[in-house]
């Protein structure tokens, strides 16, 4: 039984940012399984709501993960600290707020919101990302033991099998990070600027981190420090919000 939840578990991971429909071939080859082993599986998570047939295309995660995922958003609390702690963050055209949850390795975007003007930016709802990539990711990173972060990093890029960043680059961004309380991220998508700072949770731990990020010509040297002055500062309110939300009646 653990086996079989085990192969399962590998057919939901397989699905990515951009590979949302895959064949029971494409399914095979990411996960190793067996063709036969992966049709078998395929119907009975379509049967219970985890995956769900495109049409003449193959599969595609089902109505259930948005329900079982809408929970554990809704138990963090992560986006409901945040709602009501960015009233003084000020963005120009183009920049967007972006809030994400560090998951062990990863950055999960749970909130976006954009302005009058949208412009093409890699983040969506729901996107996951390696942390070690955006400056969400980082800025949540930054709060943790510079050890504990490179044992996270090669774990992940170990199991997913991506090239090693440069860790010693990303060491000295991360004490920068620690040291100024935000961080200035260019490499994530090119062309786009973000200015994050970590949202940390009651226990001293990294709930995730909160960003403004744009158009690189909206990030003009002058402006950095009032941007990041004001995201520290939201991150800070929605890290005490949070610590309020997870107290009990009487706490």
């Amino acid at each position: 039984m653990s086996a079989s939840v085990g192969k399962a578990a590998k057919i939901l991971r397989a699905f990515r940012p951009g590979v949302e429909v895959l064949t029971v071939r494409g399914l095979a080859e990411r996960t190793g399984l067996p063709r036969s082993t992966v049709h078998l599986l395929c119907r009975t998570l379509c049967d219970n709501g985890l995956l769900e047939s495109a049409p003449r295309a193959g599969y595609r995660l089902g109505p259930l993960l948005l329900e079982l995922g809408g929970l554990v958003i809704e138990r963090t609390g992560l986006v409901e600290a945040v709602e009501g702690a960015t009233a003084g963050l000020r963005r120009v055209t183009g920049q967007e707020l972006h809030v994400g949850q560090l998951s062990d390795s990863w950055i999960v975007y749970l909130h976006r919101e954009s302005g009058p003007t949208r412009v093409v930016m890699t983040y969506r709802m729901g996107m996951r990302t390696p942390a070690f990539l955006s400056g969400c990711g980082k800025s949540a990173l930054s709060i943790l033991d510079p050890a504990e972060v490179d044992d996270r990093v090669r774990r992940l890029c170990h199991h997913e099998l991506l090239p090693l960043p440069d860790l010693a680059a990303l060491d000295d961004e991360l004490a920068s990070a620690r040291a100024n309380g935000y961080l200035v991220c260019r490499t994530f998508q090119t062309g786009r600027t973000s200015v994050a700072a970590a949202i940390v949770g009651p226990d001293g731990t990294p709930a995730g981190g909160l960003s403004v990020a744009g158009p690189s010509s909206t990030f003009p040297v002058s402006r950095i420090a009032d941007i990041a002055a004001a995201v520290t500062e939201a991150a800070r309110l929605a890290g005490r919000r949070l610590s309020l939300t997870r107290r009990g009646p009487g706490d």
